[in-house]
């Protein structure tokens, strides 16, 4: 069955293809929640938290316990200027007087779409490998088609 795809090399891309998407369609299940971000800053001084209930109770400089019960589902709600008063206490320090926190929530992508985007260039990348090599390749494999007495698949790789 393997050396029948070898007859015709678009069949061997098209599986090829198949099997990406196929562990591409298992990842959508899988997918992680993207990652939820909260940009304090103020001035010069700027620093960034994560909106996740178990970084958000382990603040290094938080100047007061955070309840999470009272986080609003919304993510992004709860990027305020108070959380970021209370996560970080000295942000401001050092700014000018006028200036105050800005807190700004962005999202980092999730794995799903890494997974996508990596697909991507691996099979950008091995195609143009095989654009490269593929000359030198086919002598090769012509050859040991012969030795090994597979002379009709042989004729398609000279």
């Amino acid at each position: 069955m393997f050396a029948k795809h070898y007859q015709n090399p678009r069949r061997l891309l098209c599986l090829l293809f198949l099997i990406l998407v196929s562990l591409n369609a298992a990842t959508v299940v899988q997918a992680k929640e993207v990652t939820n971000f909260c940009k304090c800053s103020c001035g010069q001084n700027s620093t960034i938290i994560e909106l996740t209930p178990f970084a958000l109770l382990h603040l290094p400089h938080a100047s007061q316990p955070i309840d999470v019960g009272t986080l609003m589902p919304n993510v992004c709600m709860n990027c305020t200027r108070l959380l970021c008063g209370i996560a970080e206490p000295q942000l401001c320090d050092g700014a000018a007087v006028d200036d105050e926190i800005v807190p700004l929530c962005f999202q980092r992508d999730s794995l799903q779409d890494e997974l996508i985007v990596t697909g991507f260039l691996l099979l950008v990348v091995g195609l143009l490998v095989w654009a490269a090599v593929r000359a030198h390749i086919k002598p090769v494999i012509a050859r040991l088609l012969t030795q090994y007495g597979y002379q009709n698949l042989a004729t398609t790789y000279q």
